[in-house]
């Protein structure tokens, strides 16, 4: 899957559960600066795209994303 593919779903899933426009999220967005993601937002948020993508993303990489560009270049290359 692209770069590009999975930056919608993300975006999607990112605008769903933290209730915000899709137009507010970049590839350069921060989760917790930009978007306003608590600890248990990105939680919820990552295991919602473990669902949808059917992933499994080990806690210690969900704790390094810091922007969405990181969870999509992560996403992307697991799922080539």
């Amino acid at each position: 899957m692209d770069s590009k593919l999975v930056f919608e779903k993300v975006k999607n899933l990112i605008a769903e559960k933290l209730e915000i426009d899709e137009g507010r999220i970049s590839m350069d967005s921060s989760f917790r600066k930009d978007l306003g993601a608590d600890s248990l937002d990105t939680y919820e948020l990552v295991y919602a795209i473990e669902e949808e993508l059917g992933v499994s993303i080990p806690d210690e990489k969900a704790n390094e994303f810091e922007t969405v560009r990181d969870a999509v270049d992560f996403l992307a290359k697991l799922l080539k």
